[in-house]
């Protein structure tokens, strides 16, 4: 078994906290590809951590998107089984509400790093793709979640991408956070598309959606599905998980706050809209 992992590493100053996650495969076979900023100054550093590893300067465009289609291309994937893709999410300054939950601080990285948070952690991951023959990728169970309604414009960009692979579904669901473990043949079909950085947009700070980064996060999935593969959870939907999700969901009811693509920021009480910004707040 060989394993490519990706990390991205926008925040360079979130190194150790990366490769402390990367220690849970130090019995494993795999190759690091890590990008990061051609002023990255701490390339001995990761040669010094694992020595099959290569450093690769990229632009800052697409978010972490770009850098994982880049790695894609120079690699062979038939030579690996899985990929683990991750990148350097910062703590959120403010809440996020995603479907199932509202995630604060490092919540949102640590849920989607969990399958690397130990030795055991990352085996009994491994575990669930030997007895799962169709499963083809993983991550938490709250982030794995449908396309919402709010970003239109992703969702319609998402649909164009994949008819250019080639590929059709009805499920559309997808890793919110694009950090996960998947089959690594599943991937293949992106390297179809030929798209360089330039292809990309500049970050914004707003993360505002709508991008070709932000549509390939809903490809991420959409073609797991596509190929007759299923994402799964790592982790084991409790009751006590499943009482928090209705109570959440009850909370969404009586009071939702939400602002789409175009910035533009709505309120519902019990679903009657009270307040629509006609601008960016």
């Amino acid at each position: 078994m060989k394993i490519l992992v990706h990390l991205h590493l926008y925040y360079q100053d979130m190194l150790e906290q990366m490769l402390d996650l990367l220690k849970s495969l130090d019995q494993v076979n795999y190759d690091l590809y890590v990008t990061t900023s051609p002023d990255f100054s701490e390339q001995d550093k990761i040669a010094n951590f694992h020595n099959q590893s290569k450093i690769l300067p990229v632009p800052n465009r697409g978010y972490d998107l770009a850098p994982f289609v880049y790695v894609l291309q120079q690699v062979n994937l038939d030579e690996y089984d899985y990929i683990i893709k991750l990148h350097t999410k910062r703590d959120l300054p403010k809440p996020a509400n995603l479907p199932n939950c509202s995630l604060q601080g490092g919540e949102w990285r640590n849920l989607l790093t969990g399958f690397l948070h130990s030795p055991q952690a990352f085996h009994q991951a491994l575990e669930l793709f030997e007895k799962h023959p169709q499963l083809g990728q993983l991550s938490h169970s709250l982030l794995i979640i449908s396309a919402g309604k709010e970003d239109k414009e992703a969702n319609h960009r998402a649909g164009e991408i994949m008819s250019q692979m080639g590929l059709k579904t009805k499920q559309k669901t997808f890793v919110a956070g694009t950090m996960f473990i998947c089959r690594a043949r599943l991937m293949q079909p992106l390297k179809k598309l030929h798209l360089t950085a330039q292809d990309f947009d500049a970050p914004l700070a707003s993360h505002q959606g709508g991008t070709l980064a932000h549509a390939l996060e809903r490809v991420l999935g959409w073609m797991i599905w596509a190929q007759g593969y299923k994402i799964s959870a790592y982790n084991q939907v409790t009751l006590s998980g499943k009482l928090k999700i209705i109570g959440y969901h009850i909370m969404k009811f009586v009071y939702r706050k939400y602002t789409n693509s175009k910035g533009v920021t709505r309120i519902k009480i019990c679903k009657i809209p009270v307040y629509k910004s006609s601008k960016k707040l």
